[in-house]
């Protein structure tokens, strides 16, 4: 089993459809494609955008199990926003915005929340950190792997600082810039992972089918 932990968002379909979106559900969902059995851990408000996500989790085949409900927070919307345009200006491409815009005032994954999810998820093979905002959710994540002997792979933004880990974790910077290569790449090589596959060649096949290209010095 691969267990996603990050935290999901709702975001209309391009056609219309209501699903779930963010880096989580992506790599989930491409952990799935890969044929693995696939859990999320995350936290939506307590709201119809809520609901919508978990239907949207449902349809993909992400389990859901350990998906939590902020009370005080609403569900983040992923929206399309189009700048104006003016005699200067040319009509640019919609730019993504979550809102709220404050992460405070989204819900957020505490490190209590974690534990508790990996110790109710112990048949995990692969966690997968996706978006780890302090450092007592870092350290969890650790134990819960620990815990169930799973490999761990955590992801920080471009240019963050290495959160600390044991040595056998494999560390993943995410692009700021990103049209959902990065997030097959991450799931592609989870689900290889809990199919067997050694961390070189599990690495070898996520940027093959991702459409990244592995570059040398």
């Amino acid at each position: 089993m691969i267990v996603v932990v990050g935290l999901p968002v709702y975001a209309d379909g391009p056609d219309g459809e209501e699903c779930a979106g963010g880096l989580a559900v992506e790599v989930a969902a491409a952990a799935g494609r890969r044929g693995g059995t696939v859990e999320l851990v995350g936290k939506v408000g307590n709201d119809g955008a809520g609901d919508a996500v978990v239907v949207a989790l449902g349809r993909l085949g992400i389990g859901h199990a350990a998906l939590l409900r902020d009370m005080s927070r609403p569900t983040p919307v992923l929206t399309a926003t189009q700048r104006e345009e003016s005699a200067d200006t040319a009509a640019e491409e919609p730019e993504s915005m979550l809102l709220p815009e404050d992460p405070a005032a989204r819900p957020a994954l505490e490190a209590a929340d974690v534990e508790l999810a990996l110790r109710y998820l112990p048949q995990a093979s692969v966690i997968v950190l996706a978006d780890p905002s302090a450092e007592s959710t870092v350290e969890a994540g650790i134990q819960g792997a620990a815990f169930s002997a799973a490999r761990l792979i955590v992801l920080v933004p471009t240019g963050g600082a290495s959160p600390s880990v044991p040595p056998e974790t494999t560390v993943l910077e995410a692009p700021q810039d990103d049209d959902g290569s990065f997030g097959r790449l991450v799931g592609t090589f989870a689900g290889a992972l809990d199919a067997g596959l050694d961390p070189a060649a599990a690495f070898s096949e996520a940027v093959t089918t991702s459409g990244w290209e592995a570059v040398t010095d």
